[in-house]
């Protein structure tokens, strides 16, 4: 129904949801990658290794939350 205001921004909170983790895999595993590059002597190695990781990780984890069959 029009009339319900809550209606309309039901999956705002979902997709801020979906983000946050996204963004929050990419970040963790690309800064755990940055030291280890910096420590070993490797110039950006293991801080894409560490990103892609990281997305691929959050989206499995983003999948199991609101994709898998309940």
């Amino acid at each position: 129904m029009a009339g319900r205001s809550g209606d309309a921004w039901k999956g705002v909170g979902t997709a801020w949801a979906l983000t946050g983790t996204l963004a929050a895999g990419i970040l963790v595993w690309g800064g755990v990658g940055y030291p280890l590059d910096r420590w070993i002597g490797f110039e950006y190695l293991f801080l894409p290794i560490g990103m892609l990781i990281g997305a691929c990780v959050s989206i499995y984890l983003v999948y199991l939350t609101y994709g898998k069959d309940r």
